[in-house]
């Protein structure tokens, strides 16, 4: 106790310095204004950060990033209750009670409950945190190389299969993020794979690169192509001053202390438990709030207790995941992944290093996640109005920023062109996955974590031998994974069998022209790259011919599946229709199934739908990558100074046309960031370009 005591006083002090308060403060207002527009809150943002946090210590770059991964969840549920337009798919639950108090004319009274509620659900959750570290503590003495390797392979296989069209695709995403993690010079040999000589992948792709292109790029591809405003509500029929109504609010959640105790309870063990996932613990404890309230007929209609079940569990649930997180450096969901490549672009290795080395970090970590759903709940209430008409916005006006953002970052975090020029093909390899079904937190996941399943391997090899199956928790994982791949094809088997006639032949129709294609890549890359893994000098081709063997296997067994009907539920599932429009018709109040963010489409209202892309149009997509590429270039021949302000005269002038007045001032905006914040408070060099290069020569 007197440890645990001294440790949340040493957290806390560390996080009292003025820089360290300056970030909280600014993530939590960059997390409140991204988290109220659909497809740029969460996973977004944060990877959107991720290049700002190079050179920064770990206490002040986990600080901006966990402050605004906080703050989202909040602003978030503002523009539920508000608008009916949920800013995360986390938030969705909270439309259902939240849009009808609001259409009752007590939208305060919701936005009140919500503050406080969310409030409570972070202080339970960091109490939680903190009475786990001694158990972290033992649970990481029991691992060893087998343990460490097969936990980053049931990790990837996990976050897979839960977030994928179908078991292989799942399985294929895992490997691809392993497979360029092993891009560059290998930490066995220092042998160099996979760069063809090129100078530039010599330290391998940027984790940062990789995240903010197969998230934050394709997204804004998506974001493009959707060409919807972000929500389909007035923000001017948004108005709220009554500020009894939020003290009502906060009543309401003392009168019902017991159940947001239950789903600040649940949202930790949802964290906790890998397969759940963080949107389904705002269902499942809104379920459980119908099951155990005295009027369940009232849910739906805009009962408090229908806003408080959700909220509760919606920080809550990040502190059970910070815990496996931290411990074990296995990550339940995609911001967790994320949080993961921060961990490793700052030089953090979560497990025991981070528990012993590290330990006032990790209750710095505490109090971040306390404090900024504190400061989240306030500022969210005072800026409500203001950030409903945020999410108004029309989705391409924030396109072009996005971009300059994200290639910005890159530069910044990399000091190489090359890696810019990844950044734009991982937008498109992502948005790819995000047709076809494939998973991008797996991709991360297995990138972040391809070095420690490498280093593992060998140690296996080396010291184990084949003995390391002599290991109980070893075999314990071995099965976990099995008997997760095979539920997987057992469901996927199920749910085959349960479709109506209807379904079943349009399933057993031909796959599409596009997906064929991406099976054969597939094929062709694997096949590839395990012809280049088997030519290097051991021990430095043991992780890449092992994974790009298993790569193989399963690709070829995709490949196989789009010809065989009985073999493409498992192979291809339901990732052909991941943007399809959504068929069925749902009222403002209409029930909300639980649905993951950028995943497998479920009835969801028609606002929430939009941020999850199912309807855009592709060929408006290549569009915004052909413009993204422009960029690129301009970049490339006339440097950053001249290329950024003229894109975006360019785009506001030609591409989405808003006259000179936004043109001016988007481009004097973008100017003042590149040059007064990024190249003079930063000390980034930025490239001047090959034209005045020549032109100065």
């Amino acid at each position: 106790m007197t440890a645990l005591l001294g440790g949340l006083v040493g957290g806390l002090a560390a996080l009292a310095s003025p820089p360290a308060v300056a970030l909280l403060l600014l993530g939590s207002v960059v997390g409140i204004v991204f988290g109220v527009v659909p497809g740029l809150g969460g996973i977004v943002l944060l990877v959107v950060l991720l290049p700002f946090i190079y050179n920064m210590s770990p206490l002040l770059g986990l600080t901006l990033l966990l402050g605004a991964h906080s703050a989202i969840y909040y602003a978030a549920s503002t523009t539920a209750i508000l608008l009916n337009t949920p800013g995360a798919a986390e938030s969705a639950a909270t439309c259902i009670d939240g849009y009808a108090m609001t259409r009752k004319g007590q939208a305060a009274r919701a936005l009140g409950i919500s503050a406080a509620a969310t409030t409570f659900g972070g202080w339970f959750g960091a109490i939680v945190l903190v009475a786990a570290i001694p158990l972290m503590l033992f649970f990481v003495t029991l691992f060893h190389p087998p343990e460490y390797f097969f936990l980053v392979i049931l990790a990837v296989v996990l976050i897979g299969q839960l977030q994928s069209g179908s078991v292989t695709k799942g399985i294929l995403s895992g490997a691809f993020g392993f497979m360029i993690s092993f891009v560059g010079d290998a930490p066995s040999t220092g042998t160099t794979r996979f760069t063809f000589g090129n100078l530039s992948l010599y330290d391998g792709f940027s984790i940062a690169v990789v995240a903010i292109g197969l998230f934050a790029v394709s997204q804004m591809f998506i974001l493009f192509g959707s060409e919807r405003h972000l929500s389909s509500v007035k923000a001017g029929t948004v108005s709220y001053r009554n500020w009894d109504q939020v003290l009502q609010g906060i009543q309401d959640v003392a009168v019902n202390r017991w159940l947001v105790v239950r789903s600040a309870a649940i949202g930790v063990l949802c964290g906790v438990i890998p397969g759940i996932g963080s949107t389904a613990a705002n269902f499942i404890s809104y379920g459980q709030a119908i099951r155990t309230s005295k009027h369940p007929e009232l849910f739906g209609t805009g009962t408090p207790e229908g806003i408080i079940a959700p909220e509760g569990s919606s920080i809550s649930k990040e502190a059970g995941a910070l815990i496996p997180t931290v411990a074990l450096g296995v990550p339940n969901g995609p911001a967790m992944a994320v949080l993961l490549s921060a961990f490793a672009i700052l030089g953090i290795e979560p497990g025991p290093t981070m528990l012993t080395t590290h330990l006032t970090l990790v209750f710095s970590l505490v109090w971040v996640l306390a404090i900024s759903s504190l400061l989240a709940s306030v500022m969210g209430l005072a800026l409500a109005p203001v950030l409903a008409k945020i999410s108004t916005i029309p989705g391409r006006v924030l396109v072009p920023f996005i971009f300059v953002l994200t290639m910005i970052g890159a530069y910044a975090s990399t000091t190489d062109m090359v890696q810019v020029l990844a950044l734009v093909a991982f937008g498109v390899i992502g948005l790819t996955m995000k047709r076809y079904g494939y998973s991008l937190p797996a991709a991360i996941v297995g990138l972040v974590l391809g070095s420690t399943a490498e280093n593992n391997v060998i140690l296996t090899q080396r010291l184990f031998g084949w003995s390391f199956l002599e290991r109980p928790v070893t075999d314990i994982l071995i099965l976990a994974i099995l008997g997760i791949v095979i539920s997987g094809v057992v469901s996927s088997r199920r749910a085959r069998r349960g479709t109506s006639r209807t379904a079943e032949k349009d399933e057993n129709a031909p796959i599409g022209r596009g997906e064929l294609v991406v099976d054969v890549i597939w094929v062709a890359l694997a096949a590839g790259y395990v012809a280049l893994a088997v030519g290097y000098p051991p021990p430095s081709n043991v992780g890449p011919t092992l994974i790009g063997g298993a790569a193989l296997v399963i690709a070829v067994v995709q490949l196989i599946g789009g010809f065989v009907p009985s073999l493409r539920r498992v192979t291809h599932g339901s990732g052909r229709m991941m943007f399809a429009p959504v068929q069925v018709p749902l009222g403002e109040e209409a029930p909300i199934q639980a649905a993951m963010a950028e995943d497998i489409p479920a009835q969801v209202p028609a606002a929430a739908a939009r941020t999850l892309g199912e309807a855009s149009d592709q060929h408006e997509q290549w569009v915004a990558v052909a413009i993204a590429l422009a960029l690129y270039a301009g970049i490339y021949l006339f440097g950053y100074f001249i290329a950024l302000p003229a894109f975006m005269l360019l785009y506001f002038l030609f591409v989405h046309r808003q006259g000179w007045a936004m043109a001016v001032v988007s481009a004097a905006a973008i100017g003042a960031l590149a040059y007064g914040v990024v190249a003079l408070l930063l000390g980034v060099n930025f490239p001047t370009g090959l034209v005045p290069a020549l032109l100065g020569a």
